[in-house]
């Protein structure tokens, strides 16, 4: 019985230390739970702040980031694409990369695994828009899948100013030109002039010598009359009317005054025109002077006379008792010049058949106001804020820099405290109305080709 006790508590002792050994370890495996717990928990924190992280990093990026599957459909996109293709991502993902950059799949199948660039590509969004942009990104196993990290870059802003470089360049070389026409013109000009001189002055000598050749001719006349009564030399005086019946004399005499006569209208008519050659080619410097301004349009009439000729009928309505003007004639003379060249091109383009152009000044509330009209195309309602702006243009590329107009609104308006605005004329499609300060200061011009298009004052366009 006492052996069988001893057997027992044994038995106790070895489960009380077997079931101590295991409370030990349970609490060792207990705290080793409770590290790995805290480190997990440290992770998932880390993970966290890192996710977070890397979508304020999405969010913040200034290029379009989007993921596709290897089926190219889009998983995200970020912040920035969003905004550029006017899509949340919710809508993103129901669309492909195809949607917005058409064939791009199928140029990136045929790419090796790895980084790619793509330049110079137009991203179309939903509603039709487009716009330039540079693609740069990824193809490869992402996680466990084959996937396509595509970043886009808006490139507008290079385009556009590589556009303005090329215009620009267009149109300094268009001044070059203009003023190798100039200096060519004022050489044709001084070439010219001394020979029309020469015709001139030679046309006056014949027309005195057929006014003293008539009023020989009316003596001679007077004294063939006087033998005839006379009865002297018959045979001779019927010689003498045989010729003159023949030539017609009194004819050929008038005949010939008329032609010199409209030689002397033309020898005149070329001296005005290299007059012309001469003041647009040598336009003055940019001192004010006082300036007539109804002679400076009778003057760009002149010179757009040939051009306009088979286009439209020009009708000047100039105030006689017109105010001069404090001006840089120069200046002044090439907007008018510009204004009616382009009423002319407006008025072809048009295409119904002979068109109108008027050009009206008249003095009111201390400006002179110099109307310019065309029955031409138009300008439509959308473009009407735009026609200012440097650069633009409606003509085909190669025929207009989009300078005109700006260039002549800051003539007058910058140059000489005037106004430029497009007003609307019954029975005219296009009038610009130009008002001169008869009093004010000058300034020197300076257009700024880098101003904002969209800065144009609805006050420009008003109701005549």
């Amino acid at each position: 019985m006492l052996k069988e006790l001893e057997a027992l508590t044994q038995i106790v002792a070895r489960e009380k230390l077997a079931r101590k050994r295991a409370e030990q370890l349970l609490a060792e495996k207990t705290r080793e739970l409770h590290v790995k717990t805290s480190q997990l928990e440290a992770a998932a924190d880390g993970f966290q702040a890192v996710s977070s992280l890397l979508s304020e990093i999405m969010d913040v990026a200034p290029d379009m980031i989007i993921t596709c599957d290897e089926n190219f459909r889009i998983i995200s996109g970020n912040a920035m694409a969003q905004r550029h293709l006017r899509q949340n991502e919710q809508a993103l993902r129901k669309r492909t990369v195809d949607d917005f950059l058409p064939g791009l799949s199928a140029e990136l199948r045929r790419r090796r695994p790895g980084p790619f660039f793509i330049e110079n590509r137009r991203a179309a969004r939903h509603n039709g828009d487009s716009f330039p942009v540079d693609i740069r990104g990824y193809v490869g196993p992402i996680g466990d899948r084959i996937r396509y990290l595509i970043f886009f870059h808006d490139i507008s802003q290079r385009v556009n100013a590589e556009i303005k470089r090329k215009q620009t360049e267009s149109q300094m070389d268009e001044a070059r030109r203009l003023e190798a026409i100039g200096a060519l013109s004022a050489g044709i000009a001084h070439e010219v002039n001394t020979p029309i001189q020469f015709v001139g002055d030679n046309l006056d000598y014949l027309e005195e010598g057929l006014i003293n050749i008539c009023n020989s001719y009316q003596h001679y006349d007077a004294l063939k009359v006087a033998v005839a009564k006379l009865g002297y030399c018959p045979e001779e005086v019927a010689k003498v009317d045989e010729f003159n019946q023949s030539v017609n004399l009194t004819n050929l005499i008038e005949e010939i005054g008329a032609a010199l006569r409209e030689s002397r209208d033309g020898v005149k008519q070329v001296r005005d025109i290299v007059i012309l050659m001469k003041e647009f080619a040598h336009p003055g410097t940019d001192d004010k002077d006082e300036v007539d301004v109804n002679a400076i349009i009778k003057n760009v009439l002149a010179m757009c006379k040939n051009r306009g000729k088979n286009t439209a009928d020009i009708e000047a309505n100039l105030d006689p008792d017109l105010p001069r003007v404090r001006c840089r004639k120069g200046q002044v003379q090439q907007v008018f010049l510009n204004l009616v060249i382009n009423a002319i091109d407006a008025v072809d383009e048009a295409g119904k058949g002979r068109g109108r152009i008027e050009i009206e000044t008249s003095a009111e509330d201390d400006y002179v106001q110099i109307y310019m009209s065309d029955t031409g195309c138009g300008v439509p309602e959308t473009l009407k804020q735009k026609i200012f702006d440097p650069f633009f243009t409606t003509k085909p590329v190669g025929k207009g820099t989009g300078q005109g107009l700006a260039l002549a609104k800051d003539t007058i308006v910058k140059g000489h405290g005037g106004k430029l605005t497009l007003v609307e004329k019954d029975g005219f499609a296009t009038t610009f109305l130009i008002q001169l300060p008869l009093k004010g200061e000058l300034q020197q011009p300076l257009i700024d080709t880098d101003a904002d298009t969209d800065t144009e004052s609805d006050d420009d366009i008003i109701a005549a």
